[in-house]
């Protein structure tokens, strides 16, 4: 799983590797938030990760030899992907929710841990969260991942996912936790082949409900109503 993300240092500075880089005051923004249905906007989706993924890990597109200046891989056939639009229609962030995966997920095929305590049919695996550099502050980042979470939650309801891996660094994992998204660590600090040293970990969908109560009220009002 691959994450921008914000590092925190004594819980109000931000490295050249966080989300608030090149922050800037702005007003009210405006977003579109959206599941991605049709093809031209899955291939805007696939470069914007590519955009991405050139500014933070570019020896993993290096070593890809992706031609087309597009990111995806073999897990994009297995998944539902989430963007933001903003005023202009362009894309400003996105994310995956891989689910009922034949091949497996990212998570448990390239890092050492149990998976033997999880259903097959009850995971997912939610990766792939990025956001656009003009749009990396606190309050927005807020604002975007609020709407991440109530978009998993719904999907992860409606299709019986239990749990969700995620393979994340010891910051943002810290991250996710201030935005009431608690992952929790199932196996030792490990070198990813390609990000890094990342966590296993994993995200129960009860939990994430009982975090954000007006995420459980908005779904009982679309679904239960």
């Amino acid at each position: 799983m691959i994450y921008k993300y914000i590092k925190l240092i004594k819980s109000t500075k931000l490295c050249n590797r966080c989300l608030g880089l090149h922050c800037t005051k702005r007003g009210r923004l405006n977003f579109t938030f959206l599941e991605v249905n049709n093809k031209e906007l899955l291939e805007r989706v696939f470069a914007f990760r590519y955009k991405i993924l050139l500014e933070i890990y570019p020896a993993y597109l290096e070593i890809s030899g992706f031609s087309d200046t597009k990111e995806y891989d073999k897990y994009d056939r297995y998944s539902i992907h989430f963007t933001a639009l903003d005023e202009d229609g362009e894309i400003c962030a996105n994310v995956r929710l891989i689910h009922h995966s034949p091949i497996g997920y990212p998570t448990e095929n390239s890092m050492v841990f149990d998976n033997s305590m999880f259903e097959r049919d009850k995971l997912g695996e939610m990766s792939r969260i990025f956001v656009d550099a003009k749009y990396r502050n606190i309050k927005t980042t807020k604002k975007i991942i609020q709407e991440v979470k109530r978009f998993m939650y719904f999907k992860m309801m409606n299709l019986d996912i239990v749990y969700t891996y995620g393979s994340l660094e010891e910051s943002f994992l810290r991250l996710l936790r201030i935005y009431k998204m608690n992952y929790q660590t199932i196996g030792e600090k490990q070198k990813h082949e390609f990000f890094g040293l990342r966590y296993p970990s994993i995200l129960y969908t009860e939990r994430l409900g009982n975090d954000n109560s007006e995420i459980i009220e908005l779904y009982k009002k679309q679904y239960e109503t």
